[in-house]
């Protein structure tokens, strides 16, 4: 009996260190661009605060820590200071631990320095003081990754960070990336005694979306013909560089776009209820492996019929996913009807 070992999906001559192969790389989508819009706004506005929300695994966390400063620097003709915080689960238990958060977040090269809980809340002061004067005014925005994990206290500790900046006419932006499992009603917060936090940092807010439709996809999917290049300087596509030879004979990730949207739509989980646009871990785990076949040989025509993709994409857990976003499509729809 012919008993044969499956070909690992990464093929030996790929280099280890591709982003494709490491999956440090985001594509630009249009859920971004209209972050970007948003953001660009609020900060016209001089908001205090405002919230992009979405499921999650849709592209909120990759379109912060990729894109989001560097287009907006580019909108404006100048540098945009911003500290970006990923909140951690375990949060922080003190006032002194929450700056301390926060210097980390702002690389303060002392962050991990012993310092006294006020010491820490001055430095805190001073930092931000510095950011927005390296920005040429004096305001600067700072993102929380992963809101829905803030404590009431932590939102609090905020508020008294941002009247004391206010004292020192420091304008303090604060933006709350998060999912909308948890982070959906600022009424409620307001009820549990946060009104202030809620009448600060929650009065605006704008829903992330996933991939909509199949323009969007093929959009999406072009990133890797024309959107990315590695090794640096090489002018290599992702495409070019990984599967030389299907490229000459006119491959191009974009033409699987009917193909895989069909395929997600295919491998929805049953009674469906949820809106029919498509979380950024679905789209880039089956592009990833869909492209690393074809940098190993498979022929890109095989890969294009939908069974095919499907069970490419049933292979990323996308079923899964997509049953998680149906059960939280009743507050979707509250949020944002």
């Amino acid at each position: 009996m012919d008993v044969r070992t499956p070909q690992p999906l990464v093929p030996a001559h790929v280099p280890r260190n591709h982003p494709v192969v490491t999956r440090e790389y985001s594509l630009f989508t249009p859920a971004i661009a209209t972050m970007v819009d948003r953001v660009a706004g609020w900060i016209d506005d001089q908001v205090d605060g405002a919230t992009i929300f979405g499921p999650s695994r849709f592209g909120k966390s990759s379109a912060v820590h990729h894109w989001l400063q560097a287009l907006l620097s580019e909108r404006y003709g100048g540098h945009v200071p911003m500290v970006v915080w990923s909140h951690s689960e375990s949060g922080a238990s003190s006032p002194g631990q929450f700056h301390s958060h926060l210097l980390h977040a702002s690389r303060h090269p002392l962050a991990k320095a012993a310092r006294s809980p006020m010491d820490r809340q001055e430095m805190l002061v001073e930092r931000l003081a510095l950011l927005a004067a390296q920005g040429g005014g004096r305001f600067v925005v700072l993102v929380i990754d992963e809101a829905q994990s803030m404590t009431q206290r932590e939102w609090m500790w905020l508020v008294e960070l941002h009247s004391r900046l206010e004292l020192d006419r420091l304008r303090l932006c604060v933006f709350s990336v998060a999912s909308v499992q948890v982070f959906d009603e600022p009424i409620g917060m307001a009820m549990t005694g946060g009104a202030h936090v809620a009448a600060r940092f929650m009065l605006s807010s704008e829903k992330f979306n996933g991939v909509r439709d199949v323009d969007e996809l093929r959009y999406v999917l072009s990133g890797y013909d024309d959107g990315a290049e590695w090794p640096k300087g090489s002018g290599l596509s992702f495409t070019q560089g990984l599967a030389p030879r299907a490229w000459e004979e006119g491959f191009r990730m974009a033409s699987l776009a009917e193909g895989l949207h069909q395929a997600m739509v295919d491998a929805l989980p049953e009674k469906y209820d949820g809106p029919t646009e498509f979380p950024m871990r679905s789209v880039a785990m089956s592009a990833r492996h869909a492209l690393l076949r074809i940098a190993g040989g498979a022929d890109p025509s095989n890969l294009m019929s939908v069974s095919t993709l499907r069970s490419i994409v049933e292979g990323t857990g996308h079923t899964m996913l997509m049953a998680v976003v149906t059960a939280i499509t009743p507050r979707l729809r509250k949020r944002h009807g």
